[in-house]
């Protein structure tokens, strides 16, 4: 994973995931990086100066690193969504979002952040047919990737119908869906994001007990997955959240 800002946050929020932290070998090395340096030897984290060149070959070819990497441990998930509910602590809690066949890793790294500012409980996501939990997923999601709680699922179909039966409500953004409600919806709540080509696949949809449809003011009939999940979760806060 590389860039300035994931890094730092993984190095505070996440520091057991980093196995090493590579930086380019110039020594001139700004505040940001100085304070990567310092916390990586408080850490006991291995690190390595190296030329541009080999941290470029690290990271994929359009993601810029910053004169920063950090190769980590494969991401801590839930194994199942039974697990995940015998973690949750508070009831009703925050509501779940679901991904449903969103491949490309920087738009599944960007629902994650919009996930994690919204103060999600977690987020469910198939173990097919999604993004891998990349480098690039990582960095886009700044840093959420680390942070949120992430359920692993077999059939997502199945999982909805677990937690339905556990009393939860299950919502998909449709643009031929009915208008997006004044107030929230009653928790708990799942959200479930589809791509933005496809949507949501056919047996999750018919699973839907509410198909909202946002407003669309202007002539753009659309928008990126992870700004349609944020309005919507915004929506579902009460007065004073």
């Amino acid at each position: 994973m590389g860039g300035i800002h994931p890094v730092m946050e993984l190095l505070s929020e996440r520091p057991g995931q980093v196995v090493h932290l590579y930086l380019r070998d110039d020594h001139h090395h700004d505040s940001r990086r100085r304070e990567i340096i310092r916390t990586a030897r408080a850490l006991g984290i291995p690190l390595d100066f190296v030329p541009a060149p080999a941290l470029s070959r690290m990271v994929p070819r359009d993601s810029p690193h910053q004169g920063v990497v950090a190769r980590v441990q494969e991401i801590e998930t839930f194994a199942s969504v039974e697990d995940f509910l015998d973690a949750s602590a508070s009831w009703p809690p925050a509501p779940l979002v679901a991904v449903d066949g969103v491949q490309d890793p920087r738009n599944l790294g960007a629902l994650l952040r919009t996930c994690d500012a919204a103060g999600v409980a977690g987020v469910l996501l198939p173990k097919r047919r999604v993004a891998p939990l990349s480098g690039v997923a990582a960095k886009t999601s700044a840093g959420a990737l680390f942070t949120l709680p992430l359920v692993r699922v077999g059939n997502l179909a199945m999982s909805l119908r677990l937690l339905k039966k556990e009393g939860y409500g299950v919502a998909v953004l449709d643009l031929d869906g009915e208008a997006l409600p004044e107030g929230p919806l009653p928790p708990p709540l799942v959200l479930v994001v589809g791509a933005e080509e496809k949507g949501v696949s056919r047996p999750v949809a018919d699973l839907a007990d509410w198909r909202i449809r946002l407003p669309m003011r202007g002539r753009v009939q659309s928008l990126n997955l992870s700004v349609a999940a944020g309005i919507f979760l915004y929506s579902q806060m009460g007065p004073g959240s």
